[in-house]
């Protein structure tokens, strides 16, 4: 017999009876309907569950309240279907095979000298294992091709393709000449040169289909309101996913130059984790946002992705920065998430009744104990187990784990998902 010390999960029912309309001067958001007190947003939430459990229609609850509060979000948006729904007066949108989309270049994003290492980064993420060098020499042949095409002022995305990507390596030595790159032109780096431009050739040529303009990512969040969307169907995800990481650091390394104001929010929303690749400065994001207002909401399918992305140990450092979770259903073909997700919930400790039996001269005899145990709060089978829209709610804190139920919010249309080239 087990009897439960006591009980952490909490009905979503009991939960939505008692909502508080506010906290802290903002209007609460909901999870669920359930209120998400405005002083964990900032601690970020990851919501875990396998396709078609419902972390779209959670964002969806969210971007609602966010846009009804008046919070600036940019928001990384597969197949546009929060743009359909959410787009207003004001708003960007970034993709280059939309017809609606700004024009930039990364050009814009330099105001001075050091911005072209920052920028060399957020263009070409950080490699782990073997890949590390190259990656790292990569960043620092950006780097300094950038600092040269601007004292030379050759700033289109054109020239800076050509240098890259297919200059010759005589040309391009000369170029850098003097520079900290230099050494890749040295006699006998012949290999080392074509394996950096391998790589930076394989993150930059998403540029090339980004139409020219004087967009700034860094302008818009210091100077404009709204929200920036950016968007890809999912056969253009292959040519935009460098692109798309590259936007999305280079805005969560922005948030973090903005003065420190606890009571501003900007909602970074990436659906699909791992769709975007690896983000150099996702961990600073998420590890120093706070104090900027950087609230970060994540979607993510399988621990493995971002495993394989970051390696395990950085993996396990950035799901550590997201104090609030939803976890929805994953996959029966997926223990391993399950198993994760889990141990994440936490423990509850019972009291179990013990009884036992001896022999002895006079007999036999019984004896009762009690005896304090720990025993998951929810088992990874009854994760795996979750009808679609349901699932549980591990707010930042004491909170208790509460149970989770979603309703999609059917909202009309107010634009099209995507607008090719050839329709305007």
């Amino acid at each position: 017999m087990m009897q439960a010390a006591w009980e952490r999960i909490c009905s979503w029912r009991a939960q939505a009876r008692n909502p508080e309309p506010m906290s802290g001067g903002h209007r609460l958001l909901t999870l669920g309907g359930q209120p998400w007190p405005a002083e964990l947003e900032t601690l970020h939430l990851l919501a875990a569950g396998t396709t078609g459990a419902g972390k779209s229609t959670l964002i969806e609850e969210l971007l609602g309240g966010i846009r009804a509060r008046g919070d600036r979000s940019i928001v990384c948006d597969p197949n546009g279907g929060y743009l359909r729904r959410f787009a207003q007066d004001g708003d960007r949108l970034l993709n280059p095979f939309d017809a609606r989309s700004e024009g930039w270049s990364v050009f814009n994003e330099l105001r001075a000298d050091f911005d072209a290492d920052r920028v060399a980064a957020s263009v070409v993420p950080a490699g782990h294992g073997e890949s590390a060098p190259w990656h790292h020499y990569a960043q620092v042949l950006l780097a300094e091709v950038l600092r040269a095409l601007v004292r030379s002022g050759e700033t289109t995305t054109e020239r800076l393709l050509h240098w890259c990507t297919s200059a010759p390596a005589r040309e391009l030595g000369a170029l850098l000449a003097g520079t900290p790159a230099a050494g890749l032109f040295d006699e006998g780096a012949d290999k080392a040169l074509a394996s950096t431009r391998f790589v930076l050739t394989a993150h930059l040529s998403p540029h090339r289909f980004i139409k020219p303009g004087t967009f700034s990512l860094r302008d818009w969040l210091e100077r404009e309101d709204g929200s920036l969307y950016m968007t890809w169907r999912a056969d253009m995800q292959a040519a935009l996913s460098p692109l798309l990481a590259s936007w999305a650091d280079i805005l969560t390394n922005a948030v973090l130059t903005l003065p420190p104001d606890p009571a501003r929010r900007v909602w970074l929303v990436l659906d699909e984790l791992a769709a975007l690749g690896k983000l150099n400065g996702l961990e600073a994001g998420l590890t120093l946002g706070r104090k900027h207002g950087l609230a970060v909401v994540a979607g993510l399918q399988s621990t493995a992705q971002l495993d394989r992305l970051y390696g395990r140990e950085s993996a396990t450092v950035l799901r550590a920065c997201f104090r609030n979770l939803a976890v929805l259903a994953i996959a029966k073909s997926d223990p391993a998430t399950a198993d994760e997700l889990s141990r994440a919930l936490g423990e509850r400790e019972v009291l179990r009744h013990e009884l036992s039996r001896s022999s002895g001269a006079s007999g036999l005899g019984e004896s009762q104990s009690l005896r304090h145990a720990q025993e998951r709060l929810v088992l990874a089978s009854e994760i795996s187990g979750l009808p679609n829209l349901t699932g549980y709610l591990a707010l930042a804190g004491d909170e208790p784990v509460r149970r989770l139920r979603l309703t999609p919010q059917g909202r009309e249309d107010v634009t099209d998902a995507f607008v090719p080239e050839d329709a305007c």
